[in-house]
């Protein structure tokens, strides 16, 4: 590198890392892009049409009241002692 080129008060060596950085970072970034850009052929395991085993209405029930416990749980728990938060104990 020509002294001219670099900015005052840099070393060629910092220049040289960031570079080499940069170019690592441009390589993973190429790397993940062209997985999503070109996907290949679907994993073993995924079927697509109807399931082979149906889910039933009892197993849907619990799936949900999980889910809904799960997520609102905390939410309602909060409001419920909201009381007990702003006194500051």
């Amino acid at each position: 590198m020509s002294a001219y080129l670099l900015p005052p008060g840099s070393d060629a060596s910092a220049i040289s890392a960031s570079a080499a950085a940069m170019q690592v970072a441009a390589r993973l970034g190429r790397y993940l892009l062209r997985s999503a850009a070109r996907p290949g052929p679907a994993q073993r395991g995924i079927i697509s049409g109807p399931p082979e085993q149906p889910v039933g209405s009892g197993e849907s029930v619990v799936a949900f009241v999980a889910m809904f416990a799960s997520c609102l749980g905390p939410a309602a728990w909060v409001l419920a002692h909201l009381e007990d938060y702003k006194k500051g104990e």
